[in-house]
């Protein structure tokens, strides 16, 4: 289950990751409206150099995940992904930015619609790294005992 879930992350990440770099960078306001940039057309990301960042680290995770590691080493560093998208979701609640873009934490801006994002792929990444079973099971007469 952490290795399906880990590819369709990989895809969507790709595309979080690729978004972030074009729409620029949140960390100054533009005069004429007063809001900072790094926005995609009117929903307001606020996205940063330092959030693409952590997306491109959540990106490598889930790539290794979906296509190189093992159920036991997938399920764990799916499950860890998962905490931390937790947890930048709690900071985010706790800290919404502005229109202005004025509140940030270590360069990162927490939107709203960022913040349910993260909730909803955090929670999704900690239910598959725990639904996902390690050994094969016992053998059966359909599906034999490997050599």
């Amino acid at each position: 289950m952490a290795r399906f879930y880990a590819q369709i992350c990989t895809v969507l990440f790709l595309v979080v990751v690729i978004g972030g770099f074009l729409v620029g960078n949140a960390t100054h306001v533009t005069a004429p409206h007063g809001e900072a940039v790094g926005n995609v057309d009117g929903m307001q990301l606020h996205l940063t150099y330092a959030r693409d960042v952590v997306d491109l680290v959540l990106l490598a995770a889930f790539a290794y995940v979906g296509f190189l590691a093992s159920r036991q080493v997938g399920r764990i560093v799916t499950g860890v992904a998962g905490v931390v998208l937790l947890a930048l979701a709690v900071v985010g609640f706790l800290c919404v930015d502005t229109n202005s873009g004025a509140r940030s934490i270590a360069g990162l801006h927490f939107t709203l619609a960022i913040n349910i994002f993260d909730l909803v792929v955090g929670a999704l990444a900690v239910l598959a790294a725990l639904g996902t079973v390690e050994d094969e099971g016992p053998a059966t007469v359909i599906r034999p005992a490997a050599p």
